[in-house]
């Protein structure tokens, strides 16, 4: 029995340092094809989600870096559907505790919010969308209430950060949505989804 002491404590250090080892490194990127410009034929992995009254698409005039953007325009402001893009990532993912920042840029062509709670947004979402012990705390996250964006504008930065990455996370899904009642054209470029 005591010679299986010093084995065990062995052990459980070397998990620990085997769970450290696994700690994504700072700056790990964790989208692809964040300037949407990886194929000339598609922006995969990049999915619109369609509404009606919504039109998505790719600018190959419009956009910051790369070649392309994409966009989402809508010209009814009794519109209460959504107009999204999205992304899901599955693979080597950040672990409980460790911090993410996600940044999109916008540039705006006559955006209008028509209700208090309409707005164009940026949004992470950890699943499944419960933990173990049936929590829903922290796993959406989005930057609908943080800044409201209207006009039109150039090229700026809008960020999400989440300071401490949920358990029991399976995928992280990257949401740009024009909320409903908001009617203008929004172009999203260089969004990136980092390990800080």
């Amino acid at each position: 029995m005591e010679l299986r002491k010093p084995i065990l404590i062995a052990m459980i250090l070397l998990s620990s340092c085997i769970e450290q080892q696994a700690l994504l490194p700072v700056g790990t990127e964790l989208l692809k094809n964040t300037d949407f410009s990886n194929s000339m034929d598609n922006v995969s992995p990049w999915v619109p989600i369609g509404s009606p009254g919504f039109s998505l698409g790719i600018s190959d005039d419009v956009f910051r870096s790369g070649s392309r953007s994409v966009f989402i325009e809508n010209r009814d402001i009794f519109n209460e559907n959504t107009g999204t893009w999205t992304q899901v990532y599955n693979r080597n993912l950040p672990k409980p505790g460790q911090t993410v920042r996600l940044r999109a840029f916008l540039k705006g062509e006559d955006i209008r919010l028509f209700t208090p709670n309409s707005n164009v947004f940026i949004s992470l979402r950890f699943s499944p969308v419960q933990d173990s012990r049936g929590s829903l705390a922290g796993r959406f996250i989005t930057s609908q209430q943080q800044i409201r964006v209207e006009g039109t504008f150039d090229w700026r930065p809008i960020d999400l950060v989440v300071n401490s990455v949920p358990e029991d996370v399976e995928s992280l899904s990257v949401f740009l949505v024009m909320g409903q009642r908001v009617t203008g054209k929004i172009y999203f470029d260089d969004v990136t989804l980092t390990v800080e």
